[in-house]
């Protein structure tokens, strides 16, 4: 069982009190939530991940920052405000979840494209020009009817492992990096994090833990993906 929250299970705190980093403004309200993944541990998680690696990041001076299945639209809203200069673009398969980031991003003055596809379907022109990358997948360990059974089921059921979205990405991410490119991604222990590292160390790629905290008897992390230079 992950603490990531299921249509089943009860919303987690908005804010994680002992952070001191800068929240989104999320407009957002109950109806949205029926369709769209609710900020949760895990989103807060993320963002503390990209604050600890805020000045390597900065260092980096990145051209592109694309976010895949931004749901709510907090971590590119997030990462906007706080790295402003780069060109943002915020990609999901459900039109709520477009309409909600859009809300986002208005809210919080943040410039963000966004487009409604599948992952990076239809976006080979992405192809060695993202220098980051921000994933927060449907990683729950589900049965596999349930990856597709509605759009908010899609925001959190991953299938075998909490993996079936995740490694489609996988297979591709290293087409799309730019050669200082990395990805950042939620993972948990069920998600086999090792495995991932050493798929990941057969494509050319190096994977850490940027941060880690425990939610419930899962242990959630960020994960960053990036070339052996």
């Amino acid at each position: 069982c992950s603490t990531r929250r299921t249509p089943h299970a009860p919303a987690p705190p908005r804010r994680m009190a002992a952070s001191s980093r800068f929240d989104p403004i999320i407009p957002l309200t109950g109806d949205d939530w029926e369709h769209v993944y609710e900020p949760a541990e895990d989103s807060f998680l993320f963002m503390d991940a990209l604050g600890k690696d805020l000045a390597a990041l900065r260092d980096l001076d990145p051209s592109l920052v694309v976010e895949l299945g931004c749901g709510s639209g907090v971590i590119s809203a997030y990462l906007a405000k706080q790295l402003p200069g780069p060109s943002y673009l915020a990609l999901d398969i459900n039109p709520h979840a477009l309409q909600a980031s859009q809300r986002t991003f208005e809210a919080n003055q943040v410039s963000v494209e966004l487009i409604q596809t599948d992952l990076l379907k239809g976006l080979s022109r992405l192809k060695n020009k993202v220098d980051i990358m921000l994933f927060n997948p449907p990683y729950v360990p589900t049965p596999k009817e349930e990856l597709t059974s509605s759009y908010i089921s899609m925001s959190w059921a991953g299938g075998d492992k909490g993996r079936e979205v995740t490694d489609r990405l996988l297979e591709h991410v290293d087409e799309y990096l730019t050669e200082q490119g990395r990805l950042y991604m939620v993972a948990l222990d069920s998600n086999d994090p090792n495995e991932i590292a050493k798929w990941m160390h057969t494509k050319g790629l190096k994977t850490r833990v940027v941060m880690k905290r425990q939610a419930g008897i899962e242990r959630l992390m960020i994960l960053c993906v990036q070339r052996v230079l």
